[in-house]
């Protein structure tokens, strides 16, 4: 994982707010749970990145409505973090590929912030 620490972001990082940034899409991960039903949800949502000057890509969108391209790539339910983590690690949603499968081209976006290419 370029751009941070594969544990960390195994740890804590990919349940909470975090943005992704692979072959060109940014990739939003969150998750939240219910605490009248202990049901905690886990989503991934992407879009297009912008690349206004070839320089730096946008992790966010300033405009209203989605952004361009904008696909619901996951979303999950339970009551077991780990089997949760487990199914997003081996879900197809990086262009097909799992999260192992990309993890070394993956890189951890502080959300904000331009990522230099």
């Amino acid at each position: 994982m370029k751009n941070g620490d594969i544990e960390i972001f195994l740890d804590t990082g990919w349940y909470m707010e975090s943005t992704l940034y692979y072959e060109g899409r940014v990739y939003w991960c969150e998750g939240f749970t219910d605490s009248d039903t202990g049901i905690s949800t886990f989503f991934v949502d992407s879009w297009e990145a912008e690349c206004p000057d070839g320089k730096f890509y946008r992790t966010y969108q300033d405009k209203i409505g989605e952004p361009q391209g904008y696909k619901e790539d996951l979303e999950i339910h339970g009551t077991d973090m780990e089997m949760l983590k487990k199914q997003f690690l081996i879900a197809p949603i990086f262009e097909g590929k799992s999260f192992w499968q990309v993890e070394k081209d993956l890189t951890w976006v502080d959300e904000g912030e331009p990522l230099i290419r």
